[in-house]
């Protein structure tokens, strides 16, 4: 059905992140956006009529096993914020919404207790300032979420990181750093990656160890540096000074030196994972994540999205011997694929939630609901 020079038959799916921690001391603040702003876009689509479905509904839709009400939308989040509890599932539940949300087990905070979100400040139970938004998921609250019907939770695979993919030094890691590349710290404590938004975490790595070159965790194959090599420099900038060391920006170009005088003729010793050990890695990357979400919540996962869009065929590959249906293809991918009948339902194509409106490199203003909207309809042009 075409209306308004829109093709109802094409269901778009649109890629959130987080709500409320747009002003938060994190690199990665611009995928949040403010509650107001994110009520005001899920009210507009209620108002417009859009009816939010699950991702099984569109699989089955695609795969020409189901029909959909006209105008249905699918609402996704990505990765698993503590916020998706805090505030975007008491809002989808006041306009009738729902939503999928993508989480990396890895990732789940271990606590046990249900944290207060904003249906107990609506009640009068809690005062805003109650409201703990930094952090991530806890199973309870995503069990909670699921029983309601209104949030279903997929995969996002397990670890969610960067890896080193080769012996190039691109720099060096000191402390205040640690918010530049919080996965340094994730590798060096898995068990604390739940808490990186809300501790310190500057201390788990050694300041001057190399931050080689890098690339997703699940497109990579995974570099090892020498231990003792590492040691060698992290042991010779704590004798210039440690931390002190690196308040003059000369000092780098010292350490880089120093490092070549090192290792210079041979490059940085290190060893890479065998094929072998790279397929397995990604095996349980993907199975395991699929095996935990399922035991922890007592359903069927059967749709991964990929961090960050990294892919690959091989990986795909994986994923379908894993027991997954269907993935998200990466934002990165302009592909003109439509989400409709006939179209193959095991890739799925997602828009971004821009929160602002930019143009070359300037923004002129916060991405609001008529903004989304308006990209709604160009992709179903």
């Amino acid at each position: 059905e075409m209306g308004l020079f829109r093709d109802k038959n094409i269901v778009p799916v649109l890629m959130f992140h987080s709500v409320g921690l747009e002003n938060y001391p994190w690199v990665w603040s611009h995928i949040s956006e403010s509650f107001k702003s994110f009520e005001s876009k899920i009210s507009y689509l209620r108002q417009r009529g859009l009816n939010a479905i699950t991702w099984n509904d569109l699989y089955n839709y695609m795969a020409g096993m189901k029909a959909l009400p006209a105008d249905s939308i699918l609402l996704t989040f990505d990765d698993g914020y503590l916020d998706n509890w805090v505030y975007v599932f008491p809002i989808l539940k006041r306009y009738g919404m729902k939503g999928t949300i993508f989480v990396n087990p890895e990732f789940v905070d271990p606590c046990e207790t249900v944290r207060p979100n904003i249906e107990n400040v609506w009640s009068g139970e809690s005062s805003m300032d109650d409201l703990q938004v930094a952090g991530f998921l806890n199973w309870e609250e995503m069990r909670e979420m699921e029983n309601s019907g209104i949030i279903d939770i997929q995969s996002h695979t397990l670890s969610h990181t960067w890896y080193f993919k080769g012996p190039k030094i691109e720099q060096f890691y000191f402390p205040a750093e640690v918010e530049e590349l919080p996965w340094l710290a994730w590798n060096a404590r898995p068990d604390r990656k739940a808490f990186y938004l809300t501790e310190d975490q500057s201390g788990f790595v050694t300041p001057g160890h190399p931050v080689f070159e890098h690339e997703k965790s699940l497109v990579v194959r995974r570099y090892f540096p020498s231990e003792d090599a590492v040691c060698a420099v992290t042991d010779y900038v704590k004798t210039c000074g440690g931390q002190e060391y690196f308040n003059s920006s000369v000092r780098i170009t010292e350490l880089q030196n120093w490092v070549s005088s090192q290792f210079g003729e041979t490059g940085f010793p290190g060893t890479y994972e065998t094929r072998d050990a790279q397929e397995e890695r990604i095996q349980s990357e993907l199975a395991d994540s699929k095996r935990l979400i399922e035991q922890q919540l007592d359903k069927g996962v059967d749709f991964v999205c990929w961090p960050g869009g990294g892919n690959d065929k091989n990986l795909q590959r994986h994923a379908l011997d894993a027991g997954y249906k269907s993935w998200t293809l990466s934002s990165r991918d302009q592909g003109n694929k439509r989400n409709i009948p006939g179209a193959d339902p095991v890739s799925i194509k997602r828009i971004g939630t821009e929160n602002r409106v930019e143009a070359r490199g300037c923004k002129y203003a916060d991405g609001g609901a008529l903004y989304q909207w308006l990209r709604i309809a160009a992709h179903q042009h």
